[in-house]
This record gives structure tokens, C-alpha cells and sequence, in this order.
């Protein structure tokens, strides 16, 4: 497993070279800070992750708080873990922000077309690679002098902060070869070609959206969907580009890995808030209770709605004992690969009643097109646990 202080620059106040890692060829496991406060960032900053992804874009983080967070990570991890930062285009003065505070790379969302990676790039680069300001006071004393010999900090930010595009729109699908494309300006200086992006980002709940596939799921095995993911990764890999996503299961990042991703996002702080209270619960209920391995039905109905367990199986394991539940059978001997019809399907339950059922127990919103190329029993459990867990994160 690949050593993330292997690629810390001589002071923690400078960034990690996380370039260096998404190149590297290793598998990069990351987790997220979504509660916006730095004790929440210290807590995660103990965990075993090469990364910490924190969201500027779907949470609340002004650029003092960024900061903060940013350097929380870095510091109370020692290093051992790389802040790496969504920044949504509408807030271009975050990106010096979180680049002068050590984030070791930064992903723009709903990256479109070549000219709005080349902002991005224009943002994140020193001139003459783009258009980043100087920072006057983002290192201080030793923290600009301990760099390798004949390099400066302004190098040492270049090379090791990763700009990454996030691919999520038709748009962006379209254009993907040229975004991965955009070239740097010292290498037109050198009458050579490489790309001045560093890595594509796959934001796989958009694509679906915008896919016209289910909402609110995050992977599939629809042919249009996996034409996109082709696409992304014959670009990425025409242009020796890394691929950055979600790791939404198990196999679900097997098969990623065969397509060429080698970063995800496998974890997060509220998981595993959720995910250790609902535990602990269950696990001195029984205990007290004398439940034994099936638990007690009274904390489990009591806590139906914030069963955010991971890893996927677990959830999986919730959505099915529901439906085994109103089906009326044990939960092992609930055929999941029963075919879901309109009408009857199992007991007295159909379809529409299935899912009635569903999203009264965990609290989640489920329209017909949103399981209307469901065939069998375990489409609707994929779906149900993928919502969960994109909540849970």
C-alpha cells in the first residue's frame, strides 16, 4: 500500500506531491470531511486514508473555514493524508486559498469544454504555466526555504498540487478528449506536447441524471451508462490521465479498476457517525435483550430510517429485510432475483406496493422512472442501498 509521506514536500506547509501518487499506478483509498467544523477534520485526520476529500461545493466552507480545515488535515495527520478540495466554478478565489494552505489538489465540477479547463488551469498554475496571484503570506520564514535544491516554492506548488476536471454533464461527456487535452504553456515552450490537466474526476450522479438513467443512483449497468465510462477512459488513457470517482461498492470498484480508475472515495465522516451509533445500539440491545444474532425488532423499527450502514452489504442486508418483511417470508428465502411485476409479485405485495414500502421505512422520495427498467427484486435493493449510502456520505 503506497506511503503518503513518501511524497510530502520538505515542510508540511507545502503540499503533498498528490500528482506524484495519482500517477504512481497505486490504488488511492479516500475518505470525506462533510461536518464543517476543524474538530470534525482532526478526527478524520486519524484515519488511514492516502486522502481527505473535503466539498466546497455541496457544503457550507467560506474561505476561512477552508483554510482551517485544509491545514487541520495536514497537520494532525503528519502528512499521512492529502486535502484534496471540490471548488465549484462560481468561487474561482477559493482555488489560491486552498492552494496556499497545502491542499495537494483541487477538482472543478461540471467541467464542459477545454476553455473552462483552461480557467481552471489559469487559476491553479504561477505564471508562466497560468494566471495564479502571489501568495505574499501562505508560507512564512523556513516554510519558503526548505524546498529540493534548484527548485522554489513556486515549483514545488506547480508539481505537486493535481488539478483534476470533473466529467458530469452530456457537455462535458462530449468534450472529454479535449478537455484532457489542454495544453500547459512551458510545454508549447518546448515544442512538446502533454496536458496541463492532471486527472479526471467522474461525477457518476450527474451522469446518470443527465443520462436520463435513475436519479439519485450513482452506478448502473445500462449500455449508454458504460458507453460513457468507455469513453472517459479511453480519453483519460489516450492522454495518460489518472481517474478519480466514488467507489460506490465493493465490486462496483472492481470493475472501476478494469476501466482504469485507481483513486475512490470509499468513506466519510457522517458513514461513519451513523454507521457506528446504529451499531453500538443494536449490538448492547441484543446483548442486554438476549436477541441474539437477529437483533431486537423494536430498536431496528426504532432506527429503520437512519440504518446508514457500510460497507454496501450492509445496506443491501436493510433494504432486503424491509421487503422480505412485507413479502411475509424469512429474509433467506427471499428470491431477489424475482421478476417484479405490476400486480402480484410475492405474498400480497406488488411492485408499486414494494416501494410504497420503501420509502415510508427510510424516508427517501421514489417516482416510477426511477425504477421503470427494473426487472427483479435485487434492482430495487442496488438502487435503495446506493441512496443511502450517497446520503450517508
Amino acid at each position: 500500500m503506497l506511503n503518503t509521506k513518501d511524497y510530502n514536500a520538505l515542510s508540511l506547509a507545502q503540499p503533498t506531491n498528490f500528482k506524484g501518487m495519482l500517477n504512481s499506478g497505486e490504488l488511492l483509498w479516500g475518505t470525506g470531511c462533510r461536518i464543517p467544523h476543524p474538530e470534525a477534520a482532526r478526527v478524520v485526520a486519524a484515519t488511514p486514508y492516502h486522502f481527505c476529500f473535503l466539498d466546497a461545493e455541496h457544503a457550507p466552507l467560506n474561505a476561512t473555514l477552508l483554510v482551517s480545515l485544509i491545514r487541520t488535515i495536514q497537520y494532525h495527520s503528519n502528512g499521512s493524508m492529502v486535502p484534496f478540495v471540490r471548488i465549484p466554478r462560481c468561487s474561482p478565489e477559493l482555488y489560491n486559498y486552498a492552494l496556499g494552505a497545502g491542499a495537494g489538489g483541487v477538482v472543478m465540477p461540471h467541467v464542459q469544454n477545454a476553455k473552462q479547463a483552461e480557467e481552471l488551469v489559469q487559476l491553479c498554475r504561477f505564471p508562466p504555466l497560468g494566471g495564479r496571484s502571489f501568495p505574499p503570506a501562505a508560507l512564512i520564514g523556513e516554510q519558503q526555504n526548505r524546498t529540493p535544491e534548484g527548485k522554489t516554492t513556486y515549483d514545488v506548488w506547480d508539481e505537486h498540487a493535481a488539478v483534476i476536471c470533473q466529467i458530469e454533464d452530456l457537455e462535458g461527456l462530449e468534450n472529454v478528449e479535449e478537455i484532457c487535452r489542454v495544453p500547459g504553456a512551458h510545454v508549447l515552450t518546448l515544442h512538446t506536447w502533454s496536458s496541463a490537466v492532471d486527472g479526471l474526476f467522474v461525477g457518476t450522479g450527474d451522469l446518470r441524471m443527465c443520462l436520463n438513467l435513475a436519479h439519485g443512483s450513482l452506478d448502473g449497468d445500462e449500455a449508454v451508462f458504460l458507453s460513457a465510462l468507455r469513453k472517459i477512459r479511453d480519453a483519460a488513457k489516450a492522454n495518460h490521465l489518472p481517474i478519480m470517482g466514488f467507489g460506490i461498492s465493493p465490486s462496483g470498484v472492481e470493475l472501476r479498476r478494469e476501466m482504469g480508475w485507481n483513486a475512490f472515495i470509499i468513506h466519510g465522516d457522517i458513514d461513519a457517525i451513523c454507521t457506528s451509533a446504529v451499531q453500538s445500539l443494536q449490538t448492547y440491545t441484543d446483548a442486554v435483550s438476549g436477541a441474539g444474532a437477529n437483533g431486537c425488532p423494536s430498536v431496528r423499527a426504532k432506527n429503520a430510517k437512519q440504518s446508514f450502514k457500510s460497507p454496501m452489504a450492509s445496506l443491501e442486508s436493510n433494504v432486503k429485510a424491509v421487503i422480505a418483511k412485507q413479502f411475509k417470508v424469512p429474509v433467506d428465502e427471499l428470491t431477489t432475483d424475482a421478476e417484479l411485476k405490476n400486480g402480484l409479485a410475492l405474498g400480497d405485495l406488488g411492485r408499486p406496493q414494494m416501494l410504497t414500502a420503501l420509502q415510508e421505512r427510510f424516508d427517501i422520495y421514489i417516482t416510477d422512472e426511477d425504477t421503470d427498467g427494473f426487472t427483479t427484486i435485487q434492482d430495487v435493493i442496488d438502487y435503495v442501498a446506493t441512496r443511502l449510502w450517497w446520503y450517508a456520505i
